[in-house]
């Protein structure tokens, strides 16, 4: 029997797999709301399905729960047509609602209710910025990102702690950033992006894993942490770090016009790979959290060797 029960919102997805496998090795009850029904494989996970639109009987698992994870959002990894923004927008917004509505109603409500964010609410800014910046970038993604967190701080869940966890760009090699990068740079392509002197943010996945539990376990954790290390490093170093860690010295570069073009063709927005994003976490680290790969050194020889 499952010591506690974790409820993830909209965790079929890659970061939900990897927070589930941890959980059920860790004896807890995980309880995944989706919009498509799926066949568990394990009997500590069960699929519960939900619209992410309205108040359903998915609302019975919230009761007794020790904590609900918010992972809902369509990936950021397309275009910025008006359709897409809308539906990453939607995607995002209208689950928080309706997770807070559903807080609300039921007898005994989570304890604990974790809704991931992203870095992006600091795109196009100038300077560094930790949890206790007040900055907001006016981008697309920034102008998503505070609409998020205006609508998940100011849901009414008087017996339910909430934290807001912003993620940064997670380290795999099952997905994301360095899946895609690990087979260039070991062809000799892993160079700059442009000039190579925006910030690259990042976390390695074993060490967001440990931050979650970590925030779970928390006594009284604080109400917003950046799920990043606690130093971004440029895109140039960032590649060079990477194509050290394969064995591959040389790596060319990609010019600006070519990464516009490429993403365009891969159907992606280029600010990507060319804006800089100046994030890192100091929270963590000042209640006591230690990561296991703090620098990117550690992270690509961990995830070159795995």
């Amino acid at each position: 029997m499952a010591d506690k029960k974790i409820v993830l919102a909209g965790g079929t997805g890659n970061i939900g797999d990897l927070l589930s496998s941890v959980l059920v090795q860790l004896d807890y009850e995980v309880i995944i709301l989706s919009r498509k029904l799926h066949t568990s494989k394990h009997s500590n996970i069960k699929y519960i399905r939900w619209d992410g639109e309205t108040v359903g009987e998915w609302k019975e698992a919230l009761e007794d729960a020790d904590t609900l994870i918010n992972l809902s959002g369509n990936s950021i990894q397309c275009r910025f047509t008006e359709r897409n923004k809308k539906e990453l927008l939607s995607s995002r917004i209208d689950p928080t609602r309706i997770l807070g509505e559903a807080i609300d109603e039921v007898k005994n409500p989570p304890r604990l209710w974790i809704n991931f964010s992203g870095i992006s609410i600091f795109e196009g800014l100038e300077g560094m910025h930790d949890e206790e910046s007040k900055d907001c970038g006016n981008t697309f993604l920034a102008n998503l990102t505070k609409q998020w967190e205006n609508s998940f701080f100011s849901a009414r869940t008087p017996n339910t702690a909430k934290v807001c966890l912003r993620l940064s760009p997670v380290l795999s090699r099952d997905f994301g950033m360095f899946k895609e990068l690990y087979p260039l740079a070991k062809l000799g392509l892993g160079g700059k992006v442009g000039d190579g002197n925006q910030k690259v943010c990042w976390i390695h996945e074993d060490d967001l894993v440990k931050l979650v539990l970590w925030i779970i376990n928390h006594e009284s954790p604080s109400d917003l942490y950046h799920a990043c290390s606690s130093a971004p490093e440029s895109n140039k170093l960032f590649m060079k770090n990477l194509r050290k860690a394969v064995g591959m010295p040389l790596g060319m570069p990609l010019p600006t016009l070519f990464a516009k073009i490429g993403a365009y063709f891969k159907g992606v927005e280029s600010d990507m790979l060319l804006r800089t994003n100046s994030v890192y976490a100091i929270r963590p680290a000042k209640e006591g959290f230690e990561y296991n790969y703090p620098t990117t050194q550690k992270a690509f020889e961990h995830l070159t060797k795995k």
